[in-house]
């Protein structure tokens, strides 16, 4: 047996605990059975039950999974073991949510009994499923985000756990409408979604939206783990995640109404891939955010391209780097199928503004430390918001694109400034590597 997992079990799921959970919620579903007709059901009170055991409580426990090993100092002794990123992934995955799952599979069968009933056998094990892999999903995006800031070594433990726990809910509610009620899932099945320009039913959908997500949980849970234990992570994993993310969004363009296509004289393909393009920045900001921008590695990869090492170079760049290069190339094939409207100039705008804002991340890491990721979000809140501000209040709006993507005439002064400032702040940022190195 997994011994990670064997350990978690002996400390999570101890007897008394469960016979807590056992009797608790024993008198919930005998209050509920002898409550008024309409005031409570034992399969709302269920519902409700499993919700606070998988998901409140069960993110928190994920979450806490590593985080309370740093805290007692037993993590490090963890890490040498002989324990593998697969076993110490499961182990603290379902071990340390023991207790949740054991309290959530008790509520199971007075959620699904009136399932069974009225939607028939079929119905009953998919609504199961769904609860089931919603929970674990929930679970997996807490544990993914706490090994995230685990990295960055804030000290905050409690604030980490409760934004990990943040995440893990939101995650959840993303597809509330799949397990809010039986009705709910039900109604679902009568809609239709068009992704791609084909309709879909919406519940089987969502259902394959969720396995697939829940796929990816789990798969950054095991790189983020393999990153812990100081396993080497190539880079063909995200670039198949940014892929299935971008196609995935992608495919809603249909939800764009093609005559606005057609009046802005928009190429077919630039929708779509507008709409892939801004998924690969909303990536890009939150890596550069979240992941560490180590000055040292820096320069081992500035080392490794000088030296002609290009392939050795490329396993070893981070998320973030790889979701800016996928972020400049889909802007710039944007801007090219754009080239006879005024939007190929905001988008060069864009991609310049991008550069630098990716720039100010890892400068403010280099100045400020560990409080350099907040620094840089004060250094965009001054540039995109307080500046502009103050130049509408003084009149001189018509200097916006300078800090701002914008449209129309002022696109192309936009766009120049945006990449002049992006690489002012990239060659400040080479320099400073440099200087710091050399002074050593």
């Amino acid at each position: 047996m997994n011994p990670e997992l064997q350990r978690n079990l002996w400390l999570e799921a101890a007897p008394f605990r469960l016979v807590l959970i056992a009797g608790l919620l024993l008198l919930v579903f005998a209050a509920t059975s002898l409550a008024p007709i309409g005031l409570a059901t034992s399969s709302g009170a269920a519902l409700a039950l499993y919700w606070f055991f998988a998901v409140l409580w069960g993110t928190r426990s994920a979450a806490l999974s590593v985080v309370a090993e740093i805290r007692e100092r037993t993590w490090d002794g963890q890490k040498l073991s002989s324990i593998g990123p697969w076993q110490m992934l499961w182990g603290k995955l379902f071990g340390a949510t023991a207790a949740n799952w054991f309290g959530a599979l008790l509520c199971l069968p007075f959620i699904l009994t009136p399932a069974w009933r009225d939607q028939g056998p079929a119905g009953a094990i998919t609504y199961g499923v769904i609860l089931l892999m919603l929970g674990v999903f929930a679970q997996a995006v807490a544990l993914l985000s706490s090994l995230v800031l685990i990295r960055r070594n804030t000290g905050n433990w409690r604030l980490d756990t409760f934004l990990c726990q943040v995440a893990g809910i939101g995650a959840a509610f993303a597809y509330y409408s799949l397990w809010s009620s039986i009705a709910a899932f039900a109604h679902s099945g009568n809609q239709t979604l068009v992704w791609w320009g084909h309709d879909f039913n919406l519940s089987a959908f969502n259902l394959v939206s969720l396995l697939l997500f829940l796929v990816w949980a789990l798969m950054g849970c095991w790189r983020a783990m393999r990153a812990e234990l100081r396993f080497a992570n190539g880079p063909y994993v995200w670039l198949a995640y940014l892929v299935y993310a971008a196609i995935y969004a992608a495919g809603f363009e249909s939800w764009i109404s093609i005559q606005l296509q057609t009046r802005m004289g928009l190429h077919p393909a630039a929708v779509p891939l507008a709409l892939a393009g801004l998924t690969l920045l909303a990536s890009t900001y939150s890596m550069v955010f979240l992941e560490p921008k180590d000055p040292v590695r820096l320069r081992w990869l500035g080392e490794q391209l000088r030296a002609g090492q290009v392939h050795r170079a490329f396993v070893a760049l981070d998320c973030w780097m790889l979701s800016y290069a996928a972020a400049l190339m889909v802007g710039l094939v944007l801007a090219a199928l754009w080239a006879t409207t005024p939007l190929s100039l905001s988008v060069l705008a864009m991609l310049g503004f991008l550069t630098r804002d990716v720039a100010i991340f890892v400068l403010m890491r280099g100045l400020a430390g560990g409080k350099g990721d907040f620094a840089a979000l004060a250094v965009l809140g001054a540039l995109y918001l307080l500046l502009p501000m103050i130049l509408r209040g003084l009149g001189l709006s018509s200097l916006d694109p300078l800090f701002i993507p914008a449209t129309g005439n002022h696109a192309g002064l936009g766009a120049l400034a945006a990449w002049a400032q992006g690489i002012g702040v990239m060659v400040w940022v080479m320099r400073r590597i440099g200087a710091e190195f050399t002074s050593r």
